[in-house]
Formats: structure tokens, C-alpha cells, sequence
């Protein structure tokens, strides 16, 4: 049984997009605890290094959704932030046992994405039946990028169950295995691949779906070089 459940929200300078990412992240909390039995869901939002009203906007929505809480550091960095997230999440939790840290699960996206009603319960279930580490897929906001753009990322990318992909934006960890790896990997970039590879190598058991699809961003700029926007300014 999954006991406790975080999701992970990275955000630096997303005044544009937050608000309407945990809006959708909000309505899957809902449909969760309609539909599973997790006891405890938090939402965390990681304001790092913003410079503009991202850390006011989540403020006021975590004043209005209370199982959203605010951690602001100065990184700049999103490796370093989803792990202090995660850190900060399970240091609540008061954890005695492997048994305990087993029954949390760490799930990931971004500011600038929304994620579909079920992608929570989706998550619990899959943690359920043993799996380690979800890595889901994501695809591009219709309405946020141009119909060549988007006609060019999906002609690159076949979505599919056992798909090659890893996506920051749609990816959860068991507990135990955040642990084991030593969390997230401090990178600017590629934190995300980087995670699924040491849990893999750790024996974690992955799995790679396309059942809960993540849609984000095509803007085309970004907040991290060498990530999802700059891979869409090569398409483009």
C-alpha cells in the first residue's frame, strides 16, 4: 500500500504556467482519493531562484489548497531542487523502517505541464504492484506551439508502452529506491535519465507507460539548457 504520496513541482520564474499546473495536479489529487486508498498526499512546489511573482501566485494557491506547501531555495538548479523536495517530503514523514520508506512514493512534473486526472492514481497503482520507478511520457500542449512543430515532435517520438524516453515532466520514485540512489542527481539537465539509470542499477524494477501521458510546454524558451524546449528549438 502506498501511505504516503508527494508530487514534485520544480518552478523557477513560471508565473505564466504554474497556477495552471497545479490546477490539473490538484483535480488528479481528487480523482485519487476518490478512486485509491492513499492516506497522505502533499503537493510540493519548489520556487527556485524566481525573480519574478511565481513564489507570490503559489503562495496564494497553497493558502487556498492546503495540502500544498511552498519550499523556496536558490539553486537554479533542477536536480537540486526536485531533491530537496523530495528530501524536505520524506524528512515529514518520520520514517523508522524500510517498510515505512516503501510505502512513499515521489512523483514528478513540472510548472509549465498538466498532468491528466488519473496520472496520481495511475502512479498508486503501479506502485502498488511492485514497481520502482514510473516513467511516463509527455507530449507537447496543442495550444502552445506551432501545428509544423508539433507535427515534427510526434513524427520523432513513437508513445507507447516500453517506449525509450525518460521525461522529468512524468516520473516517480518509489521511497526506498530515492534513498538508495542518493535522490536526485544534482544536474542542470538530464537529472531525470540520470535518476532512472542509478535506480536500474540498483535492481529497482521500472516501468515504461504510456498510460498516463503528461502534456507540457513547446515553448521554445526554456528554464534549463539542454532541456525539453531546447530539443524543440532543434526540431524547429
Amino acid at each position: 500500500m502506498v501511505d504516503g504520496f508527494a508530487v514534485i513541482v520544480p518552478a523557477h520564474n513560471e508565473e505564466d504556467e504554474i497556477e495552471g499546473s497545479l490546477e490539473s495536479v490538484m483535480a488528479s489529487v481528487a480523482h485519487a482519493r476518490r478512486t485509491c486508498a492513499v492516506v497522505h498526499i502533499r503537493v510540493i512546489v519548489v520556487a527556485d531562484a524566481c525573480t519574478d511573482n511565481t513564489l507570490d501566485l503559489v503562495t496564494d494557491f497553497a493558502s487556498r489548497n492546503p495540502i500544498v506547501e511552498v519550499v523556496t531555495v536558490s539553486f537554479n538548479n533542477v536536480g537540486f531542487a526536485r531533491n530537496a523536495a523530495g528530501e524536505h517530503f520524506i524528512g515529514q514523514r518520520r520514517i523508522h523502517t524500510q517498510q515505512e520508506l516503501g510505502a512513499l512514493w515521489l512523483a514528478f512534473t513540472d510548472a509549465d505541464s498538466r498532468v491528466p486526472e488519473h496520472w496520481i492514481a495511475s502512479h498508486i497503482r503501479n506502485a502498488e504492484l511492485g514497481v520502482d520507478c514510473i516513467v511516463g511520457t509527455v507530449a507537447p500542449r496543442p495550444e502552445t506551439g506551432t501545428v509544423e512543430l508539433l507535427a515534427k515532435w510526434h513524427a520523432a517520438h513513437e508513445l507507447g508502452e516500453d517506449h525509450p524516453y525518460v521525461f522529468g515532466a512524468n516520473l516517480g520514485v518509489r521511497g526506498t529506491y530515492f534513498e538508495l540512489v542518493g535522490g536526485i542527481p544534482p544536474l542542470p539537465c538530464g537529472e531525470d535519465a540520470a535518476l532512472v539509470a542509478a535506480v536500474l542499477d540498483a535492481g529497482g524494477r521500472v516501468l515504461r507507460t504510456d498510460t498516463c501521458r503528461v502534456l507540457t510546454s513547446a515553448r521554445l524558451e526554456g528554464r534549463a539548457a539542454g532541456g525539453f524546449s531546447t530539443y524543440l528549438q532543434e526540431l524547429a
